[in-house]
């Protein structure tokens, strides 16, 4: 048996279920397996367990390994997979140990719990949004499950639960303004138990007799204070079966309760006309004035510490009425620069909040701005609105007077943001629905659909991509997928994009390589070596490098050296150089003045070219010089001679001279 080889051993091993053929197997790689189940997970009862893993499947499943695949790599890939998988379980399951520990001592306290929630929670419900109030109060007041709350909703289960999710969230947010630090889990907890208490047995008996009294009191022309006194004489009824307390007292108390009800109630009607009126809190701070300011936003701007900065905006949009954000928006990108992440960030939260509040107001805006900025306004509008009212979003998109989404680049991506909320809630209606749109959409709603899909399910998303009519959107959307994938488990990714044949295959395989090449570039680098000549392709190779390079580009450099002159190693050469240039220029050069006259080598240098012109123009176009391709040396020379011109002409024709290059980049005299 030691003198077959891996291959024969399988053979003998699915021929006759040989014991001896696969024990033969275990013995010759079992230390390979273990060692590399160790490193990734630190613990050797984990990497017992993961080496026993690898094996049964071997066992299992050796028919499915690539006949030009070595069972080295084979197991190798599979061992660092499945490794990773049980240390995410592992991670996981002590996620929900730690969250069943914390819910656990909450509920051993929840008494003191509940005396903090107790004062403000009705009123911090109250300051929700209407839908999220209402799902608050059916979930935990009313009780109801998932599943009612999604068919009053005209929700999916999943979706109500999502929905639910998030009000808590909410709920939670508003609560840690006033001081009372807890968490969505808690509050889960918290509500159900303490939200609502059985009332007294006698109660719904004697408001019944108090409703009846105070009709027939009204249909015989009594007075207010009749109705008053019928009301009291009932409460005070009502106090009289809960405690055994002397009536007097219990009167009185129930006089002074109404007499206080009755002043909070006017109070509560005052601060409501008032709160009307009143503008928002900007940054902790009450504005003085009912309209919004540009000095309101500029306060915050002006703030130094960025985390207090940051925090003072998203309080400010947490504040801002509806009918304050089209103002509040004007205001904060005439006073920001176009490339302030910080105005970006502040503004999608508005367009987020206006298209959950007020749609109508918020989808009426986007015509008042430019194109351009109004497709960027609308992405973020219809992710909320598609989230919380998706026929409307519909609607949106396919009315045909909306000049806005009938451009082809924004249909695009305006049916891959409503596909992207859709997905959350229904994949297979949102796929059936992207199948449906015209091509300026599709592709858009195809990416939307299984591309964040492939995120969290990426095998849900092949199957459903395999059901699509095969075009070259699918083709793309596989890549994608594999990708993904790839992230979370590339032996899964590539034993997939193995299966899938032609063009799609060849993309999955990028697609893998690439994704794979994020978090494992060596092993991604690996696989590739060990693929036969006639599987190598030179888009494998590019996807690796380009990935590589920005993590290790010096180590990436001697890989690709090792490959075999293709388009791809020409354009990853590019992408290499360039890389390793802003980080390390000395050695990109001297690495790639050493490396023979090719068309990557070419490459490499019009990477480095543009790598260096910012900081040293005569050194750029130095190098640009010595490109061998003649109509790709003139196209470098002439663009940055070009730049070089705009900046500073007297110097850049100075050096066209001295190096005999016209400033078309053509290599003459002058």
């Amino acid at each position: 048996m030691e003198s077959l080889s891996d291959r024969e051993l399988i053979q003998e091993f699915a021929a006759s279920r040989s014991e001896a053929a696969f024990r033969t197997l275990v013995d010759r790689h079992v230390d390979h397996v273990h060692s590399v189940a160790r490193r990734v997970t630190h613990n050797d009862d984990l990497a017992r367990d993961v080496s026993q893993q690898v094996f049964v499947k071997l066992a299992t499943r050796h028919q499915k390994i690539p006949q030009k695949l070595s069972l080295s790599v084979w197991l190798h890939v599979n061992t660092r997979s499945l490794a990773i998988d049980l240390v995410r379980s592992e991670e996981a399951r002590r996620r929900r140990e730690q969250v069943s520990q914390q819910l656990a001592a909450m509920n051993e306290s929840e008494s003191t719990d509940w005396s903090r929630l107790e004062p403000v929670i009705d009123e911090m419900i109250e300051s929700l949004p209407t839908l999220d109030r209402e799902i608050v109060i059916m979930r935990f007041y009313q009780k109801r499950s998932h599943g009612d709350i999604g068919k009053m909703l005209d929700l999916a289960p999943d979706a109500a639960r999502m929905r639910v999710n998030r009000a808590l969230e909410r709920l939670r947010k508003h609560l840690s303004k006033r001081g009372v630090a807890t968490t969505a889990a808690a509050l889960a907890v918290a509500l159900p138990a303490h939200a609502v208490t059985p009332a007294p047995a006698a109660l719904a008996s004697t408001i019944s007799t108090s409703a009846m009294t105070a009709t027939t009191a009204v249909a015989t022309g009594g007075s207010t204070a009749t109705l008053i006194t019928v009301a009291k004489t009932h409460l005070a009824a009502i106090a009289t079966v809960a405690v055994a307390t002397p009536i007097i007292s219990l009167q009185h108390a129930t006089h002074v309760e109404l007499r206080n009800e009755n002043a909070a109630l006017h109070q509560e009607i005052a601060s409501a006309a008032e709160e009307s009126t009143r503008p928002p809190t900007v940054g902790g701070t009450v504005s003085s004035s009912p309209s919004l300011r540009p000095g309101d936003l500029k306060d915050i701007f002006a703030q130094s510490d960025p985390m207090k900065r940051i925090r003072a905006l998203i309080q400010y949009v947490d504040e801002l009425r509806p009918h304050w954000i089209g103002e509040a928006l004007e205001d904060l990108r005439q006073g920001s620069p176009e490339w302030d992440r910080e105005a970006e960030f502040i503004a999608h939260m508005m367009l987020t909040r206006w298209g959950n509040d007020d749609p109508e107001a918020a989808l009426s805006n986007l015509g008042e701005v430019d194109l351009g900025q109004g497709s960027i306004d609308a992405r973020s509008i219809l992710a909320s609105l598609a989230a919380s009212d998706l026929d409307r979003a519909l609607a949106w998109l396919n009315d045909p007077d909306n000049t806005l989404a009938q451009l082809p680049k924004n249909g695009h991506y305006l049916a891959g943001t409503i596909a992207k909320e859709w997905v959350r809630q229904d994949p297979e209606a949102a796929l059936a629905w992207a199948q449906s749109l015209p091509l300026d959409q599709r592709t858009g709603a195809f990416y939307g659909v299984l591309g964040s899909l492939a995120t969290t399910d990426p095998e849900r998303a092949s199957t459903l991509a395999a059901e699509l009519e095969s075009t070259h959107d699918r083709t793309e959307i596989m890549g994608e997928i594999a990708h993904y994938w790839a992230r979370q488990s590339a032996a899964r990714a590539l034993e997939w994009a193995r299966s899938l044949e032609g063009g799609e295959g060849q993309n999955a395989m990028t697609g893998a390589l690439r994704g794979w090449a994020q978090t494992e570039p060596q092993a991604a680098a690996e696989f590739i070596d060990q693929l036969p000549e006639s599987e190598r392709s030179g888009r494998h190779v590019a996807a690796v490098t380009n990935t590589w390079a920005r993590q290790d580009p010096a180590r990436a450099a001697l890989w690709l050296d090792e490959q075999r002159e293709s388009p791809g190693k020409v354009e990853a050469m590019g992408h290499l150089i360039w890389n390793w240039t802003t980080v390390d220029p000395e050695a990109a050069s001297t690495w790639l003045a050493n490396q023979p006259q090719t068309e990557s080598r070419d490459r490499g240098i019009a990477g480095l070219a543009t790598a260096t012109f910012e900081s040293d123009p005569a050194r750029a176009l130095s190098w640009a010089s010595t490109i061998s391709n003649a109509p790709m040396r003139q196209q470098i020379v002439q663009r940055h001679l070009a730049n070089w011109e705009e900046r500073d002409r007297p110097t850049a024709r100075a050096w066209a001279r001295e190096n005999g290059f016209s400033i078309t980049g053509k290599r003459e005299a002058y």
